[in-house]
């Protein structure tokens, strides 16, 4: 793909009237004798907007951020945490709960200053450099199309679920779809690729929708959840030192204090992390945000309610229904657990803990939690078309990709050719896995998607240490931006924790082939590193561009917002 020098950038609508981008650069930059005119990204490129709306209203982007906590990633992915332990998988959860509060406050500043079309994939173009740029957002909407597949296959099985095992159907259509997954797919995808095509506030009237679901099913179900812990279990699982370290500590050494440090709470860290993965997808969606400036705080501040309330409450009432050692959260070929109740491994730990309370699996109140997780399962693969066309168009925008996937609707501002190759690929991904022959295929796909999440963590941080680098070269205050932070930690001293923190957790994702190597294993945990690396140094060689481009070339001059300063 060639590199134009003819870019083009996000909407507009939000460009400081007073200040130009180019009288606000000259003004700055006409003083300083050192700055290389040959340089200045305005000297060369022709600014094309992409038209998108700003129809996302405060409403929208409060329910999207807590719909991107209540999620496939909590109804399903806590699961492998369980397997930790009360103690590690507790501590772990707050540990990442602060690296994610962070990384969505980072994006949540960067955001309101420059409220670019999925505005954190632009910052690694804007900030670090056009190498790193290019690799991790190529990997990262690779991801969304990935994930998209594999939700659709999943949407699937969950209606299978439907079918209880002595055959009685809850609903006559999961008969009717038993048997015929290709048509299911393709009727899910052709729905949720039309809803895309629709301008994108009716994409957050239907996440508002779907989020109230889900908001009322978690508060019922962590009422009901303390009154069965209370009525019927107990602290057992908390009082219990076989349980208390996880299954890890038990099975794998002898040495448990050892292996509570390096295998347990690795695991779980790292589980936790895959747990957390897409809460940041909700700065993706900056460029359609009407009032950026007053909506995106406002819906950022009150994520880390949202997060001890969802995340790390729903995580202690687990632990106290579900042993670590439970057969229906560590058997991964989906067999029956021991006391014979039909969990799967499609079976969420939302269901075994109800089970676990001697609810049966055929009530009615079983087929509701499933019921929530399908619904919560449809809005992700509707939220990874959104975002992953959005990536896309951040890629469009920057000059590295065809801009015929830039062009949007006149009237809703909806980049149709971005959504069509995004939920296409899903699509085609989702049909491979039909496949027997294409597996070797579809588990590369699986695998290089896998740490995307991690990676655009890691950009997110760097991009903020350049950002206010390029602040403080600027002469902007940082206490003079409209929106500051109120972490607990100075925001550059936590991007440099978040940048440590993540490379720990990539690399401790495979530290089991330390003493027991496995190809798959390796590849599960690292291909996605190694090709990012290998695609910035190949990127970097071939268009002659630093991997790290001088403080002095960061323009945070374009796209400004105008209520981006006080």
């Amino acid at each position: 793909m060639s590199n134009e020098n003819t870019r083009l950038t996000g909407t507009g609508e939000s460009l400081n009237p007073v200040f130009t981008e180019q009288s606000r650069h000259n003004h700055h930059r006409d003083h300083d004798h050192n700055y290389d005119h040959d340089h200045d990204p305005r000297h060369h490129n022709q600014y094309i907007s992409a038209h998108t709306k700003r129809l996302l209203n405060s409403r929208h982007i409060s329910m999207i951020s807590i719909g991107g906590i209540i999620g496939t990633g909590l109804f399903m992915g806590i699961r492998q945490t369980l397997t930790n332990g009360p103690i590690i998988s507790i501590v772990s959860y707050f540990y990442i709960s602060g690296l994610c509060y962070f990384i969505i406050t980072a994006v949540g500043e960067m955001s309101c200053y420059m409220p670019l079309n999925g505005s954190l994939c632009q910052f690694q173009f804007r900030f670090i450099s056009n190498p790193v740029g290019v690799m991790n957002n190529f990997v990262y909407w690779m991801s969304w199309s990935i994930t998209l597949g594999l939700e659709l296959g999943l949407i699937y099985e969950l209606l299978c679920q439907f079918a209880s095992p002595s055959g009685e159907e809850i609903f006559y259509s999961s008969q009717v779809m038993l048997g015929h997954k290709t048509l299911v797919i393709l009727s899910a995808w052709t729905l949720l690729t039309a809803a895309n095509l629709f301008p994108v506030n009716y994409y957050g009237e239907i996440e508002f929708l779907v989020t109230i679901i889900k908001i009322a099913f978690m508060f019922a179900w962590v009422g009901l959840s303390m009154v069965l812990v209370t009525t019927r279990l107990g602290f057992a699982n908390w009082t219990n030192l076989d349980l208390i370290w996880g299954v890890n500590a038990i099975e794998v050494v002898d040495n448990r204090v050892m292996n509570k440090v390096v295998n347990s709470l690795s695991s779980s860290i790292v589980s936790s992390c895959f747990t957390f993965q897409s809460i940041e997808s909700v700065g993706i969606c900056s460029g359609e945000i009407e009032d950026i400036g007053r909506n995106l705080p406002k819906a950022i501040r009150y994520i880390v309610v949202r997060i001890c309330v969802f995340y790390i409450g729903s995580l202690t009432l687990l632990t106290l229904m579900i042993p670590s050692n439970d057969p229906s959260i560590i058997n991964n070929n989906g067999s029956s657990s021991s006391d014979g109740n039909e969990n799967s491994v499609m079976s969420s730990p939302f269901v075994i803990a109800l089970v676990n309370c001697g609810i049966g699996n055929n009530s009615i109140l079983i087929h509701v939690v499933n019921f929530v997780i399908l619904t919560s399962m449809i809005s992700a693969a509707n939220s990874n078309i959104y975002f992953g066309s959005r990536c896309l168009l951040s890629m469009v925008e920057e000059g590295y990709f065809w801009r015929t996937f830039a062009r949007t609707t006149s009237r809703g501002g909806v980049p149709v050719y971005a959504i069509l190759l995004t939920s296409s690929l899903g699509l085609v991904v989702s049909l491979l896995s039909n496949l027997k022959n294409m597996g070797t295929f579809l588990t590369l796909l699986i695998n290089l998607s896998a740490t995307s999440g991690l990676l655009m963590w890691l950009f997110v941080s760097i991009s903020y240490l350049r950002f206010r680098q390029a602040l403080e070269y600027n002469n902007i205050a940082y206490h003079d931006l409209a929106y500051t932070s109120r972490f607990i930690l100075p925001m550059e001293k936590s991007a440099w924790v978040s940048i440590m923190s993540i490379i720990f957790i990539i690399l401790s994702n495979g530290v089991t082939n330390i003493w027991q190597f496995s190809w798959d294993s390796f590849a599960s945990c690292y291909l996605t590193s190694i090709v990012v690396i290998v695609g910035v140094l190949y990127c970097s060689y071939k268009w002659q561009e630093s991997v790290l481009m001088p403080v002095e070339k960061i323009d945070i001059f374009t796209s400004q917002s105008a209520t981006a300063l006080k």
